[in-house]
């Protein structure tokens, strides 16, 4: 038996699969199962902080490799290269490459800059170094760029002062020794280097008297207060109330770096630095503020209305999957909804023009029968009667509401029948 409604329902179900289709072309691929991200020096704060972020992701199955780097400089030439999709990069460096391509995903923590010099010497502002000996940072590193600016804003430049380009490890041990009259130091107040010479007798720690003059002057350097015995409370470390400038440490991404990608790191690093520190304050970090670079828009948003009810719903990887096939509900909405309101009417019509039509047939034959008076004609019409009955009976499918209908056309070409036999007796009567 023919199936009647298929005639209806198989060009919607084409037409629905040739939309998803096509809507199917502009799907975001599937994130990458793997990246890579740039750090400071093996042991140093950055690449600590990745290798918690390595773990963290590991368990939502995505491996991050790191790439340890002199500092820095050197991380955003990677980014720029393309060798790496992520870097942590500390305020101040943003100046030296190109910010195309580059976008940040969030400020990360404070990295205070310190200043300590040999006690005794009359220092008590930037200038005052001048004619010194000083460690300004290695070069790739974060610390060299932000310390040359501020002593060249102060007029300590190369032509008047010994300035060297050492790692902070040589350079504390250089300062220790007496070899060296001041250093630079970019790092967590938790550093062991930091703590060794805060407690060294014969170190002093700058304590910066125009912070709000450099806070103004760069936007990238803000003001923090190291409390009297912040660092060691029994030991009183420091002596005294300290003012420090301080850049943020920043996750920067490539601009090409998949938006779900981007969402997990979110996760991970707000769940590693969103506690208090000597520095920050209890869900301070991590931040849109601070950064160098632009914000990318996805991290932005999350930032600052949290995730999507898809990611508090389900795992990582299926709302990702959802999130991106998420397109294909156009063709869905669209074009599905409209073409199944109205598929039935269409049904339903198409089964009623069928019943109309046949009738139209009846009342055709109906009408002339009693005009009809040669017996090959009647034959004829009788022939059309009974094959269209056969296809009624063979071929056709109605719904249950439509049977009265059915039953009721039958009935009525069985009488056309009979009527068309009554004539045929009556000819051959006359005869």
């Amino acid at each position: 038996m023919k199936c009647e409604s298929c005639k209806v329902w198989m060009p919607i179900v084409v037409v629905i699969l040739l939309s998803v289709i096509i809507a199917y072309q502009f799907v975001e691929p599937a994130p990458p199962g793997e990246i890579r991200i740039a750090t400071g020096r093996e042991g140093g704060g950055y690449h600590s902080f990745a290798l918690k972020y390595q773990e963290q992701l590991a368990e939502q199955h995505l491996k991050l490799d790191i790439q340890p780097t002199a500092g820095s400089i050197e991380v955003l030439k990677l980014l720029k290269a393309g060798t790496v999709s992520v870097g942590i990069v500390q305020g101040g460096t943003g100046h030296t490459v190109s910010s195309e391509n580059l976008e940040s995903i969030a400020s990360l923590f404070y990295e205070p800059l310190w200043v300590f010099y040999r006690r005794g010497l009359p220092i008590e502002y930037l200038f005052d170094l001048r004619g010194k000996r000083i460690a300004v940072g290695e070069v790739g590193s974060g610390t060299l760029p932000v310390a040359m600016t501020l002593l060249q804003d102060n007029k300590v430049t190369q032509n008047n002062t010994t300035l060297l380009n050492l790692s902070s490890k040589v350079a504390m041990a250089k300062l220790i020794a007496n070899e060296i009259d001041a250093a630079f130091f970019i790092m967590s107040p938790t550093s062991s280097t930091i703590s060794k010479l805060l407690t060294h007798p014969d170190i002093e720690l700058l304590s910066f008297k125009r912070d709000e003059a450099y806070g103004s002057r760069y936007p990238f350097l803000t003001t923090v207060r190291l409390g009297e015995g912040v660092i060691d409370l029994e030991n009183n470390v420091p002596r005294q109330d300290k003012v420090l400038l301080a850049a943020t440490a920043s996750l920067v991404a490539r601009n090409d770096l998949h938006p779900d990608i981007i969402h997990l790191l979110l996760t991970t690093i707000i769940g590693i630095h969103k506690e208090s520190g000597l520095l920050e304050k209890q869900d301070q970090f991590p931040s849109d503020k601070f950064v160098e670079f632009p914000m990318n828009k996805a991290a932005g948003q999350y930032l600052r209305h949290g995730p999507s009810w898809l990611y508090n719903i389900f795992s990582f990887w299926v709302a990702s999957t959802l999130d991106r096939l998420k397109i294909l509900l156009i063709p869905l909405v669209v074009i599905m909804l409209p073409l199944l309101k109205g598929a039935l009417p269409l049904y339903r019509w198409g089964i009623r023009f069928k019943i109309f039509r046949w009738y139209g047939i009846l009342r055709e034959v109906d009408s002339k029968i009693h005009d009809l008076t040669d017996l090959k004609e009647i034959e004829e019409e009788s022939k059309r009667i009974k094959a269209l009955q056969k296809e009624l009976i063979e071929q056709v499918s109605v719904p249950l509401s439509y049977m009265g209908e059915f039953y009721g056309l039958r009935m009525h070409m069985k009488l056309v029948l009979e009527q068309l036999d009554d004539q045929r007796e009556e000819i051959l009567g006359k005869k």
